[in-house]
C-alpha cells in the first residue's frame, strides 16, 4: 500500500502471532528496489489489548521507525477491510492514536497525529540551512526555503541527517510557502533517504508554519506524490488524505 507514493510492505499478523524472526534485516531485503520488492520499510499489524492494532516500522535501512502518518493512513484502511469500523484506534511507537475513515471505500483516511512541539524556540542553523526542531511522535529538522528544487533533499538531507547536533539521526522537511494555507515539501527521512511523501514530515512542517504565523490553521500540502491536508486545532495535528492497495502476495524467507 502507499499514501502519495509513500509505499510499505504489510504483513498481516492480526490472525496469527508475528514469527520469531530479524525483521530489520528483513526489511532491508524486501525493502531493496532493484534486488527486493521495494518499498520505503515494512509495517507489522498485529493486535493489541485494548485497540483495534498496534503498527510497528522498519525503515528500508532496518532501522525502526516510531511512527509514520502514512503508514498509520494505510493500517487504517486495512483495518477498516477487516472490521468495518470507521473510527479505530491504533497502538504505535509513539503512542496510540484515534483514526478515521472518511469515505465508504475506506481510501480516505484522517488520522490524529497527536500534540506537536518545538525542540526549541530559536532556529538551528545547520549546514546552509536553518530550521526548527519538531517533535511529533518522531523528530523533524523543518527549514523553509525560498527555492525548492527536486533534489533539494537528496542534496541537503544526508549531511542535516547525520548532522553531530543528532545523534540518533533526525527527518528533514524542506517546505515552500506558496501562501498562508498551500505548502509545497520535499522530504528526507531518517532511515529511508528521499520520499515522495511524509505523514509526520508534513504534520511538523505546517505545525512550525502556524507556530512561527507564517500559515492558518487548515493548509493543503503539496508533496511530489500528490496532495495531503494538515490541520491544527490548538492541541492536535490531523492528516487527511487518500490512501492505495498496489497489491498482495507471500513472501519465502
Amino acid at each position: 500500500m502507499h499514501a502519495q507514493g509513500n509505499d510499505y510492505i504489510y504483513f498481516d499478523f492480526t490472525k496469527i502471532d508475528s514469527p520469531n524472526l530479524n525483521y530489520s534485516k528483513l526489511a532491508c531485503q524486501l525493502s531493496e528496489r532493484h534486488f527486493g520488492i521495494g518499498a520505503d520499510g515494512i509495517v507489522l499489524i498485529e493486535n493489541h489489548p485494548g485497540f483495534d492494532g498496534k503498527m510497528k516500522i522498519f525503515n528500508a535501512d532496518g532501522s525502526e521507525g516510531k511512527m509514520c502518518g502514512s503508514a498509520l493512513r494505510c493500517v487504517t484502511s486495512y483495518l477498516f477491510e477487516q472490521t468495518g469500523k470507521n473510527v479505530l484506534k491504533i497502538e504505535t511507537a509513539s503512542g496510540n492514536k484515534t483514526c478515521y475513515v472518511l469515505n465508504e471505500t475506506g481510501n480516505e483516511i484522517k488520522v490524529n497525529l497527536g500534540s506537536p512541539f518545538l525542540m526549541q524556540e530559536k532556529p538551528l542553523m545547520i549546514d546552509d540551512f536553518s530550521g526548527y526542531l519538531v517533535n511529533i511522535g518522531n523528530e523533524h529538522f523543518v527549514t523553509f526555503v525560498k527555492d525548492l528544487p527536486l533534489n533539494i533533499a537528496q542534496a541537503g538531507g544526508p549531511s542535516i541527517e547525520n548532522s553531530s547536533f543528532f545523534p540518533d539521526g533526525v527527518n528533514v522537511d524542506f517546505a515552500k510557502i506558496r501562501s498562508s494555507r498551500e505548502v509545497e515539501l520535499r522530504f528526507w527521512e531518517r532511515g529511508s533517504g528521499a520520499t515522495l511523501a511524509c505523514g509526520t514530515g508534513a504534520g511538523a512542517a505546517i505545525f512550525a508554519g502556524i507556530k512561527l504565523g507564517y500559515l492558518e490553521t487548515k493548509v493543503e500540502v503539496i508533496a511530489p506524490g500528490g496532495h495531503v491536508v494538515v490541520e491544527f486545532d490548538g492541541k492536535d495535528i490531523f492528516l487527511s488524505g487518500k490512501v492505495s492497495f498496489v497489491n498482495n502476495g507471500s513472501v519465502e524467507i
